[in-house]
């Protein structure tokens, strides 16, 4: 029986309905901040990042791990540099 989450077309474009969906909840949530970069940012990354990891522990091929990290990482610098007050 074919497991439509193996499909390479289905995991593509699984992981970017997934990036529209976290860079739309972060534009909310700036919204909700004054479309400021802040604190709220910065603890949204790092309890963001905290958990990835803690979730890819057990994968056994790292350079896809941290490959995963930075992509997350731009995607949370992306949103940064467009909100007001950005460093």
């Amino acid at each position: 029986m074919h497991n439509p989450g193996n499909d390479p077309a289905t995991l593509t474009c699984t992981l970017i309905s997934l990036r529209v969906a976290l860079e739309e909840t972060l534009k909310a949530l700036a919204e909700k901040n004054g479309n400021q970069a802040g604190t709220w940012l910065d603890e949204v990354q790092e309890l963001s990042l905290l958990r990835a990891n803690a979730h890819l522990t057990d994968v056994k091929e790292r350079n896809a791990t941290t490959t995963a990290i930075s992509v997350v990482e731009v995607m949370f610098e992306r949103i940064r540099s467009g909100l007001s007050g950005a460093p």
